[in-house]
């Protein structure tokens, strides 16, 4: 996209916010941002279907901003496709609320033509999913289908690895800023996604992976895609929010249907329950799209990739992948060293806390850092104690479901209050 266009998409963005319903009806009468850029005052009043508070934000004609992100982008290799460039997901522009635009680190593949699946599911896997999600994304890759995810900890991860060991392409949606690599210990795959298709986010640059921001990321996950496939998850995941997302986006559902007693499986079976498609195997997804991608997937190449017998803890290892088990799941006979731990060594690192562990911030810094945070992140942090590790489901009985509990450690993981440790353990610092 040129520069100049590229300024004034990066300004319209800043002004509407991200996932703004109000900017759908602005694209419907103005398909280049700088024909709104010059409209007066008195033009931006009569525009009608938009509240008060974007007029008054399309009057501020400053580029400022806006010229400090396009030079960041520019220095930084990062490219810029608004609502209205070809490249642009034509399936993202008929949900509700599109993009304004995409930052894009990598190569935007062209999602028109192509079967798009997005791979969701928990950040604690057990054996069993993790093993399913690395086979059906590696299937559905060598079967020339896109693999969409968010490069989370866990089931997404496992996924885009998938994808990328049977050479196909994969976009990762990012809940941050371009210039982020969250979470932190994802820095090489997302090096890895970025050289074989594309890392792409609608924050801005510098924008932090605060907790609000995920479920605004989800749409765009299920928006790219023809079909979502749930991988595992309780009923209180986050993955059901993108779930809930394909649904209302008119997207296919598919769940992985799992043992009826194992809490990572009651969310995915529960979407059976309720009309999700039983996915037993990669055909599954892909027999529901022969009638209108016949002569896009790759069944030959499909068969030939379920002859080969693959480990996915060397493929975990070459893209810098920590797996995280949940409760009652089985750790793999060859952890990658430094990553995945076996139940022993979680217990090790869990018994290594020192009792009554003091933190490292200094008691100031803590309180001018937690007064900063809302009051259930407080809450959270205060039921944590100092002495040993806990995990996020003790602390479901403040009051909080998994998505906030999980949002909360985040946050005070990234402002350095707790520490994630093997296991899917928190503590204090």
């Amino acid at each position: 996209m040129k520069d100049e266009n590229s300024l004034y998409w990066i300004w319209l963005s800043e002004k509407c916010g991200i996932a703004s319903k109000e900017f759908g009806r602005l694209a419907d009468r103005y398909e280049n941002p700088f024909d709104l850029y010059r409209l007066d005052e008195d033009e931006i009043e009569h525009l009608e279907g938009i509240d008060e508070g974007l007029k008054n934000r399309l009057c501020d004609k400053s580029l400022e901003s806006a010229y400090a992100i396009l030079r960041y982008c520019k220095q930084n290799r990062v490219d810029i496709v608004g609502y209205s460039d070809p490249r642009y997901p034509a399936r993202l522009r008929s949900i509700e609320d599109p993009p304004v635009l995409l930052y894009v680190l990598g190569k935007m593949p062209d999602m028109n033509d192509r079967l798009c699946v997005g791979m969701v599911g928990t950040r604690k896997m057990s054996e069993y999913g993790r093993q399913t999600a690395y086979k059906i994304s590696y299937e559905l890759a060598a079967a020339n289908a896109i693999v969409v995810s968010g490069m989370a900890l866990g089931v997404d991860s496992v996924s885009a690895c998938g994808a990328l060991a049977a050479g196909g392409l994969t976009v990762a949606v990012l809940g941050c800023g371009i210039s982020v690599t969250y979470p932190k210990e994802h820095a090489k795959l997302m090096r890895e996604i970025s050289k074989h298709g594309a890392v792409i986010t609608e924050f801005s640059p510098t924008e932090k992976p605060i907790g609000g921001n995920f479920p605004k990321r989800n749409r765009i996950i299920s928006g790219l895609c023809q079909g979502v496939l749930v991988v595992e998850g309780d009923l209180r995941s986050g993955a059901l929010i993108t779930a809930k997302k394909a649904i209302s986006q008119g997207r296919d559902l598919f769940a992985l249907p799992g043992k009826v007693d194992d809490n990572s499986s009651d969310g995915p079976n529960e979407l059976i329950r309720n009309g999700a498609q039983a996915a037993l195997c990669t055909e599954d997804i892909l027999r529901h799209y022969d009638f209108l991608y016949h002569d896009r997937i790759n069944y030959g190449g499909l068969q030939k990739v379920k002859a080969k017998s693959r480990s996915v803890d060397d493929v975990l290892r070459r893209y810098g992948v920590v797996s995280l088990y949940g409760r009652g799941s089985c750790a793999p006979t060859r952890p990658a060293e430094d990553t995945v731990k076996t139940e022993d060594t979680v217990r090790a690192a869990a018994a290594s806390v020192p009792e009554k562990t003091a933190p490292q911030i200094k008691t100031d810094e803590s309180a001018e850092i937690l007064s900063s945070l809302d009051e259930t992140t407080r809450r959270i942090f205060s039921a944590m104690p100092i002495d040993r590790a806990v995990s996020p489901d003790s602390l479901l009985l403040q009051g909080a479901d998994m998505g906030t509990v999980i949002t909360a450690l985040t946050m005070l993981e990234i402002h350095g209050l707790v520490s994630s440790l093997p296991g899917g353990l928190y503590v204090r610092k």
